[in-house]
């Protein structure tokens, strides 16, 4: 390699490093949008016939794994907040939307800090975290739902607690864990194929 070349080779490096920076967080606030939206279709549908269940859980467990940014979790839970109030529009009941409403922040916030934790983790301990950070997530929302919501002032704790573990808990980490281990086995994938694509977008340079 000749003076000129290794020179050009140091002043392409940093822009070369400053270019990929880009593209990894523009990568980041893709991901982080389609999880987003992914979360706004499944939870909206929650008001009718809906294939899918509610993937929230799952999205804020994964927004904390995937994307650097704690921004994302105020976005998230805004976007949350604000399919709950066009829902609420249509359902005069509104028989979810209480006091404990508020208690949606500490349970998403749970999730999203698990996610974090679960970073550089191997792929069952991931799963692993974000089983028990599910199961948190349904005793503080389930919980508060009991005692602010006004709804059970003739029910014991102890038969609601019963009624709510038995019929909700198990498809509630449930569907956390299968959305989380899809997006798991999405991301290795890309991973894998992404260093084949890069390789073939820099060999033409190495020639020229």
């Amino acid at each position: 390699m000749n003076t000129g070349t290794h020179l050009n080779n140091l002043m392409l490096r940093p822009l070369s490093a400053a270019a990929d920076s880009r593209f990894l967080n523009r990568r980041d606030a893709l991901g982080a949008l389609g999880l987003v939206w992914a979360m706004v279709l499944t939870r909206a549908g929650q008001s009718g016939s809906h294939p899918l269940p509610d993937a929230s859980v799952a999205v804020f467990f994964l927004l904390g794994f995937f994307n650097r940014s704690a921004l994302w979790l105020p976005i998230a839970l805004g976007f949350a907040a604000a399919v709950d109030a066009w829902v609420v529009t249509g359902d005069i009941t509104a028989y979810c939307t209480t006091p404990a409403s508020l208690f949606l922040i500490p349970t998403y916030a749970t999730v999203w800090l698990a996610g974090r934790f679960a970073r550089k983790r191997r792929p069952t301990a991931v799963l692993t975290t974000a089983g028990i950070a599910a199961g948190a997530a349904f005793l503080i929302s389930s919980g508060s739902f009991y005692f602010l919501s006004g709804q059970f002032p003739d029910l014991p704790l102890a038969e609601y607690s019963r009624q709510v573990l038995i019929r909700y808990l198990p498809p509630y980490v449930a569907h956390c864990l299968l959305y989380v281990a899809a997006a798991v086995v999405v991301s290795h994938a890309a991973r894998w194929l992404r260093p084949a694509a890069v390789t073939r977008r820099r060999e033409p340079a190495a020639h020229a």
